[in-house]
């Protein structure tokens, strides 16, 4: 089998005032560009919830070989009921999942390799003594957290789960950043700019030739 992705994007983005998943950050919405992150990482089964403006999200990803299933209730549920139907669908069909909400497009692939590499059953990565996302979950534990209760939402639900959690070194603030409110999406936005406006220093040394190639007649 093999690692999944599991991305929630049901929810009615009321903090933003604008749906969340397709606000663009540079060239691409943030959607896709966690899609992107995930499929450039290696991940090939991606499974994304959708709930609020369904038909739209889905059609805006079609062709992107992501997987919907669908939060018929989004609007009286919360994210953790999202994860749930996630993870029952996988249930069977994967080793682990990388999750995370649509809503944290900045992480990089070079994270989600990290986090692989760790072969931890449940694992997220910290950054500047942060923990962030997205969190492998093994297969092992999808029915602790399918049959939880709830309180605490996923958070509780891992807490409970009888795994510790370990965390992941990263040098990767996309890990931290998500888009709540207008305030969040704007500090993405900047921050995705800082990056592209990174300066890069390349130094190459050179073998020296000799000054001189040939001898000078004697006076």
């Amino acid at each position: 089998m093999q690692t999944a992705a599991l991305i929630v994007a049901a929810g009615m983005s009321f903090r933003m005032g604008d749906f969340k998943p397709m606000l663009s950050i540079g060239s691409i919405s943030i959607a896709q560009r966690v899609v992107a992150t995930f499929q450039q990482a290696g991940i090939r089964r991606i499974v994304m919830v959708t709930g609020f403006n369904a038909v739209t999200l889905e059609r805006h990803l079609s062709g992107s070989g992501v997987i919907f299933l669908r939060n018929e209730a989004y609007e009286t549920t919360q994210m953790f009921d999202s994860v749930k139907i996630g993870l029952a669908y996988l249930r069977g069909k994967c080793d682990a999942v990388l999750f995370t909400p649509v809503d944290i497009p900045l992480f990089t692939a070079a994270t989600v390799r990290s986090l692989l590499a760790s072969n931890a059953e449940l694992a997220c990565p910290v950054c500047d003594g942060h923990t962030g996302h997205p969190i492998v979950i093994h297969a092992d534990l999808f029915d602790p957290i399918l049959l939880d209760g709830g309180e605490g939402g996923l958070k509780g639900a891992v807490e409970r789960c009888g795994t510790r959690m370990r965390q992941i070194p990263v040098k990767d603030p996309g890990t931290l950043h998500d888009a709540d409110t207008p305030a969040d999406f704007s500090a993405l936005v900047d921050y995705h700019n800082s990056q592209l406006a990174r300066p890069v220093v390349s130094v190459s040394l050179y073998k020296e030739k000799p000054f001189l190639t040939r001898k000078l007649p004697c006076s």
